[in-house]
């Protein structure tokens, strides 16, 4: 593992760019489903096309990703960390993403609390659930696609914004824990949604730890697919009873969870050691 170099203008250049294109992404994939469709705002591309839009998100996205990797000769490419796993930490990516889900669910209880007590913070969590509940009412091919964009397509363009591109300038210049937290910033207030910046950050945290842990950017695309799929594609198919024993299974990962972050900083520190 190389030496930081100083911080230096891409330090700054580089992320600005990636969250520079993502949001131009987002812009123009509403407008090319505004075309297609003939549909008058972003709010009913949301409400109607919400898996069109995220399946030309990602194509745009992935266009975007391939001339930044493949610039300067590839060397984008070379700085994404790709290590091969090993079957521990492939197995350990499914308890820290239920891991995951079981803090989000305490987060939004406790948000929830403080919402009884707050106007302000009620009306931003009415706001934030009116909108996770979209995907939730949309069928038939529409509901298909949103499915695969949700828990395939947008974490592995994520991951590779988020995680390749802008954690890995940063650690190139700085602190690991200081790069993580710095990206993991950057990918809580790329959610906009108030309450959502909250949970977001919690799990660029802990994407950004299993990324530098594993050296591998395969890890991290997995536990976010994982925490997609089952966060956000299951819940809608299953009943009241399945919905709450998964609830229960999240909230028992929380600490099988931490065990494999740290089963995972182990081997990264016994690499360390051994890279002198």
């Amino acid at each position: 593992m190389s030496r930081p170099h100083p911080v230096r203008i891409r330090t700054f250049t580089v992320p600005l760019a990636g969250v520079a294109l993502y949001y131009f992404a987002q812009f123009a994939a509403v407008y090319v489903c505004l075309g297609l469709f003939g549909l008058y705002d972003g709010r009913a591309v949301y409400d109607t096309r919400y898996g069109t839009y995220m399946v030309i998100l990602s194509a745009i996205m992935c266009a975007f990703l391939s001339v930044w990797l493949s610039s300067f000769a590839g060397a984008g490419w070379r700085t994404v960390r790709k290590d091969r796993l090993s079957g521990e930490q492939a197995l350990s990516t499914v308890p820290i993403a239920l891991g995951m889900l079981g803090l989000i669910n305490l987060y939004m209880i406790g948000v929830q609390l403080l919402a009884e007590s707050s106007p302000f913070l009620n009306s931003l969590l009415n706001e934030y659930q009116k909108n996770v509940s979209v995907p939730a009412t949309i069928t038939g091919f529409e509901a298909i696609l949103a499915g695969i964009g949700t828990g395939i397509l947008i974490p592995v363009v994520e991951e590779f914004v988020f995680r390749g591109i802008i954690l890995g300038e940063f650690l190139s210049t700085m602190k690991p824990d200081i790069a993580v937290l710095l990206s993991a910033l950057i990918f809580g207030m790329m959610h906009m949604q108030p309450v959502q910046v909250g949970y977001a950050l919690i799990c660029g945290m802990i994407l950004g730890y299993v990324y530098l842990f594993t050296n591998s950017i395969f890890t991290s695309i997995a536990v976010h697919s994982l925490f997609n799929l089952l966060g956000g594609v299951l819940p809608p198919l299953l009943s009241n009873n399945q919905y709450g024993a998964l609830a229960q299974i999240e909230l028992y990962c929380i600490l099988i969870g931490i065990f494999c972050v740290l089963y995972l900083n182990r081997g990264y520190r016994k690499k360390k050691i051994q890279e002198g």
